[in-house]
């Protein structure tokens, strides 16, 4: 279990005889700890078959988080709007867990600066005050507006299922009706917008890195190399490559955390990689992987697949070998599998059997499967022990590097989705240009449908590339070409136009 980390506030005032209710700490769900057991006071503690069974019947979610409060109290009804959460349209767990990080800031909020409130006592005057604190107060304890809204996405989401519980009667929040359309020719719908949110929020706020600036990250951060290029006679680092190698597949791909961080062995093209007119190839994305279940089609770099297969066939067996073909222990609850094919595994779980699609596997479940006969790992990253590689080891690997990058004086700081951001505006810049060549070769026909093409084609590729739902997703990335500009003065140049004022006659 993992603890809340505290609240970016302003020290809470003393309210003299204020009731104080104990402080809200965040825990997440790992069902491999429930055969575990403790030692307090000397004593062993530990639960029953038949309690583990009962508690594996609850419906628990690995990762699903849940509050308690310091001294073990359990709010039953909060915690049963986490577990709701899935079916509400919240069913990525990184967005269920920044929902539960919000919702713990505004528990600690109401508890300490608001007379001990509970949560499902707060009104509007509370809001007040909490807008006041995290976006009214002094620079270092100042949330952004883009903070502020998504904390008011998630206390509106667990306030509306609480008033549908009859565990509220009011909210705590001023609505306004305004109307939107759910398509551009589609009918408009009158909306209840939560008037808390500040319209004032950047929608087209990222942060990437350029092409020259990441390999010096990758170098310097992850190979253990100097700034000038020379090796480091003091690194120790002995994942260098397989590090850089996963930065390679998270650039070149705009694959996101999850879904480059989940990817099993198996799934690997093995298409013949010696073909010099063959430079990528086609690679599906599982569905369950993906954001949003929606899985989509990529392309693979022949140089970056045949860098895959050599990590899988040297460094990868190297840490399986440190295994020894040992059994996972009895709390791993790991899934046996056997290979049927690239995209399915016959796997056992428990007593059951059955061929399941690759398409169908969580990250989570991703990661307990195991070869039936040798027990080694499915995973494609794995660390030195032979365990599948999580998304917080490898965001801890980009902290790590980023900081040996400021020791040796390169002001960098790279985090995973910046490549993914890093992807997507070279690429689009890639496509603009394409389009360009396309216009001018004479073949693309009138000026509106040139204008089409230039713009929406690459804009729908890079939609596609990326897996936005929605195109207005991929518009941010067109304020970030350096080099738009350029390419809008060639295309005036080679289509002819005159864009200068016409003068009077």
């Amino acid at each position: 279990m993992r603890c809340f980390a505290g609240v970016g506030s302003s020290p809470p005032r003393q309210n003299i005889g204020a009731r104080r209710l104990p402080i809200p700490k965040l825990f997440f769900t790992d069902l491999s700890s429930l055969p575990s057991t403790v030692v307090i006071d000397g004593q062993v503690h530990g639960l029953t078959p038949d309690e583990i069974s009962a508690a594996s019947r609850c419906g628990l979610v690995d990762g699903m988080p849940f509050i308690l409060r310091d001294d073990g109290s359990y709010d039953h009804q909060l915690n049963r709007f986490f577990r709701s959460c899935p079916t509400m349209g919240v069913r990525s767990l990184n967005s269920l867990r920044a929902y539960a990080r919000d919702i713990g800031v505004w528990m600690r909020f109401l508890g300490e600066r608001r007379n001990g409130k509970s949560l499902w006592q707060a009104d509007r005057d509370d809001v007040t005050a909490f807008h006041h604190a995290r976006r009214l107060s002094k620079p270092p304890y100042r949330i952004s507006a883009a903070s502020w809204n998504r904390a008011v996405a998630a206390l509106d989401k667990v306030y509306r299922w609480a008033r549908d519980e009859n565990l509220v009667a009011d909210l705590p929040f001023t609505y306004r009706q305004s109307w939107v359309r759910s398509a551009p020719d589609g009918p408009r719908q009158a909306v209840a917008a939560n008037c808390a949110r500040e319209p004032g929020a950047r929608k087209g706020n990222m942060r990437f890195v350029d092409l020259e600036r990441y390999m010096l990250f990758r170098d310097v951060g992850l190979r253990g190399r100097l700034p000038d290029g020379r090796e480091d006679p003091y690194w120790r680092g002995r994942h260098g490559e397989r590090n850089a190698l996963f930065a390679e597949f998270l650039i070149t791909t705009g694959l996101r955390l999850q879904e480059a961080s989940s990817l099993l062995l198996g799934e690997l093209p093995h298409h013949k990689l010696s073909d010099p007119s063959i430079r990528s190839v086609p690679y599906r994305l599982a569905a369950a992987t993906a954001k949003g279940g929606r899985g989509r089609d990529i392309r693979l770099p022949v140089r970056l697949l045949a860098q895959l297969h050599d990590y899988a066939r040297i460094e990868r067996e190297n840490a399986v070998s440190k295994r020894g073909g040992r059994a996972p222990p009895s709390n791993a609850r790991p899934i046996l599998a056997t290979p049927t094919g690239r995209r399915s595994l016959r796997v056992s779980n428990g007593d059951r059997e059955a061929v399941v699609s690759v398409d169908r596997l969580s990250p989570t479940e991703r990661a307990r499967l195991v070869d039936a006969d040798t027990f080694a790992p499915l995973s494609l990253w794995l660390t030195e022990t032979g365990r599948p590689m999580t998304m917080p080891a490898w965001e801890a690997v980009f902290m790590r590097a980023s900081a040996r990058c400021h020791a040796l004086g390169v002001e960098i700081d790279v985090t995973p989705h910046m490549l993914r951001h890093a992807f997507a505006v070279h690429m689009l810049a890639l496509l603009l240009r394409e389009q360009v060549k396309y216009a001018a070769s004479g073949d693309a026909g009138q000026t509106g449908s040139v204008y089409r093409r230039l713009i929406g084609d690459p804009l729908l590729k890079l939609q596609r590339l990326m897996g936005h739902s929605r195109i207005e997703s991929t518009y941010i990335y067109l304020d970030h070409l350096d080099e738009s500009q350029a390419i809008i003065d060639v295309a005036v140049e080679q289509w002819g136009l005159d864009l200068a004022p016409k003068k009077a006659a």
